[in-house]
């Protein structure tokens, strides 16, 4: 009987690593999706200010950034900072942070960046914590609005 407790024991942990690695995959996935939409969204803005400077070309007016392309770029800053913030969801999810000097991607405990040799400043364990508690609250936040949409569209 303990062979097979220890079978099922086995089986279970690895049931459990493996939901977590999916969960995190998907999470993950999600967060870049999101990245993505941002990024088409700030194309799109771009483009729209290229036509109001060419239309104000065209008829010879005066281009005020201030009236004409003030919104759109506050829209741009609001979609880069979400952009951001995801990026550093996503860091948080993969155990992992920008080296200081190179911006390579590194594990959270490394002391040296093993791409530029550059010392690391060491990270506040409560600092890491309360970045997986604002993923978290973020993570649950997006389903519930999933969830309100899709009853919505029911």
């Amino acid at each position: 009987m303990d062979f097979f407790n220890k079978i099922s024991n086995m089986a279970s942990d690895t049931y459990k690593k493996t939901s977590e690695k999916t969960s995190k995959l998907a999470k993950e996935t999600k967060l870049k999706m999101k990245i993505n939409e941002n990024k088409s969204k700030i194309d799109d803005i771009y483009n729209d200010i290229g036509k109001i400077v060419y239309q104000k070309h065209i008829r010879e007016e005066e281009i005020s950034i201030e009236e004409d392309l003030s919104s759109y770029c506050k829209q741009i800053d609001e979609l880069s900072k979400e952009i951001i913030e995801y990026q550093n969801s996503i860091l948080v999810l993969k155990q992992k942070k920008i080296c200081s000097n190179c911006y390579m991607e590194i594990q959270n405990d490394a002391k040296y960046c093993p791409n530029c040799g550059a010392e690391q400043p060491k990270v506040n364990e409560n600092e890491t914590k309360i970045e997986k508690e604002e993923t978290i609250e973020a993570e649950k936040a997006d389903e519930t609005e999933e969830l309100k949409d899709s009853d919505q569209n029911n």
